[in-house]
């Protein structure tokens, strides 16, 4: 079974950038992929075990990768404008995809990544054939905006910077202040991805925490409102922003609803 999800490491050049990815078990080969994009925060060693447990739980292969920025992929140079979501989610993910030779995805993204998880659905509707978003920043209200002072703080003065050392090194103070930027600023209130979500197909299964302290109904709202694909979406009591840690059992049994969802409105004629 080990050897089924043996995890690798790995370099590619996309976005015009290095990134480092790891897979665990047999990516390519037209072998549908959970795909994993992490949070504004985040990156690969941030899921901690949870790659290999969706290995497990789907049989499915598992890609994560570090994007631009983050981890131990290239240095993020220059800050970053909200568009950022939109080139990581299309063309960026496009070469992901197609360097690991993946014709079929399920992207599993959390915050930021959430929100790129379901712009990526729109941007590859011949590819993503699911989406499980764990507390995806879709919609930008003050709220919002007004709690990425507390994450300031923390970075400035409550020890988070050290943290985030340990997983981003030498790039975390270029990593914070590129996502703190574009979302602390009052810009940020215009953001609108509702062209997107009215445009997937494909099942989305999104999770909140009750508790998300960067807020989460104007999110569920706006795919209410604007998305048109089959949907599943659950606010868990007593829950924060990282529901794929703090309720594991909720977020596989989220998984194992997609994964039928997606067989039961596969095509006719596709078998895969």
């Amino acid at each position: 079974m080990m050897k089924k999800h043996e995890m690798k490491e790995h370099e590619l050049l996309a976005g015009g950038h290095r990134l480092a990815a790891t897979t665990w078990g047999d990516v390519g080969n037209g072998q549908p992929t959970i795909v994993m994009m992490h949070g504004g925060l985040d990156c690969i060693t941030t899921w901690k075990d949870l790659p290999q447990v969706l290995a497990e739980a789907s049989g499915w292969p598992v890609l994560a990768y570090d994007r631009y920025g983050y981890g131990r992929s290239e240095r993020l140079v220059g800050g970053r404008e909200p568009s950022y979501r939109r080139e990581e989610a299309g063309p960026v993910l496009g070469e992901v995809l197609r360097h690991f030779g993946i014709h079929k995805a399920l992207m599993f993204g959390h915050s930021d990544g959430g929100a790129m998880s379901v712009l990526a659905a729109a941007a590859h509707p011949e590819l993503v054939c699911g989406v499980l978003a764990c507390s995806p920043t879709i919609a930008i209200d003050q709220f919002m905006v007004d709690a990425m002072t507390g994450a300031r703080r923390a970075f400035e003065h409550e020890g988070l910077r050290d943290k985030l050392m340990r997983h981003h090194g030498d790039s975390t103070d270029a990593m914070f202040w590129g996502w703190y930027d574009p979302w602390a600023s009052p810009q940020a209130l215009q953001w609108d991805m509702s062209a997107e979500l009215a445009a997937v197909r494909c099942p989305v299964s999104v999770l909140f925490g009750n508790d998300d302290e960067y807020g989460w109904r104007p999110s569920a709202i706006s795919l209410f409102r604007h998305g048109l694909m089959p949907l599943e979406v659950t606010a868990l009591p007593g829950v924060g922003h990282h529901p794929q840690q703090r309720a594991r059992g909720e977020t596989m049994d989220m998984l194992q609803r997609l994964l039928h969802r997606m067989n039961n409105t596969a095509p006719a004629n596709d078998k895969g």
